[in-house]
């Protein structure tokens, strides 16, 4: 069995995502990196399930379906809907994924009951290789946990149409804040698990909002398990460094 992705090409770097896999990605800087790194990307995704109690893709084989545009603020809203964001969703692969996205909740939440001194501190010397436009200096663990929650707010504000809530928003307390998106995911379900919204979102650094983009629940389940992850292993990567200690520049 060939589990099928579909491929964005940002030109110095490539994403692929699972297309029946909510959540499973990996992204290397070219093409001949993405081949060798993905048996690895399928194998972590699956013990990750596994270990949890749920079931893993079954192998390791894998091949590109589609290839989709990149990131375009302008055009997609913020992030793109590929053609597998529109396929069927069923009702048990709803609860299924649902699920998943559960686990990636509570591996980013078991963060939010560090103490204060390990949520604020700031690792001495730390430079962002690869700097995020929407916060460009290095996070604390608390930041990182704010940032992960402010973009669970942006994914499910997808959900709906006309004005939504942007990238940075206030947010309330990990628990608050989770139960909320898994809320606005069932009550999206009830209109339909395969409808589509249209978001108008505010841009900080433009007067008019950023052209609607297209979302769906397979979409948002893609973006929240995917995103979640990444930064549940952040946190985990800085509590690493007191062990290990900070890398410097170029390591």
């Amino acid at each position: 069995m060939h589990h099928p992705f579909t491929l964005a090409d940002y030109g110095e770097f490539v994403l692929a995502w699972a297309d029946a896999w909510p959540g499973l990605l990996c992204g290397a800087p070219s093409r001949d990196a993405l081949d060798q790194r993905m048996p690895l990307a399928i194998a972590e995704y699956r013990h990750w399930l596994e270990s949890n109690g749920e079931e893993g893709p079954l192998g390791d084989a894998w091949q590109v379906v589609a290839s989709a545009p990149s990131y375009d603020a302008d055009t997609t809203g913020g992030d793109p809907c590929y053609a597998s964001d529109l396929q069927p969703l069923s009702a048990p692969d709803f609860e299924r994924f649902l699920r998943h996205a559960r686990l990636a909740q509570l591996e980013l939440a078991r963060a939010a009951d560090l103490p204060d001194l390990l949520l604020d501190w700031q690792p001495e010397g730390l430079v962002v290789e690869d700097a995020d436009p929407w916060a460009p200096d290095p996070r604390t663990i608390r930041g990182i946990l704010t940032h992960a929650l402010q973009l669970e707010v942006f994914y499910r504000e997808g959900l709906r149409d006309g004005p939504a809530a942007g990238i940075v928003e206030p947010v309330e307390p990990t628990a608050d804040e989770q139960g909320r998106t898994l809320d606005t995911l069932r009550r999206a379900a009830t209109a339909g698990l395969d409808r589509v919204w249209h978001p108008v979102r505010p841009h900080p650094a433009r007067p008019q909002p950023v052209v609607p983009g297209d979302w769906t629940i397979r979409k948002v389940l893609r973006r929240l398990i995917s995103h979640d992850r990444d930064h549940a292993a952040e946190i985990l990567q800085r509590r690493t460094w007191l062990l290990l200690g900070v890398p410097k520049q170029g390591d």
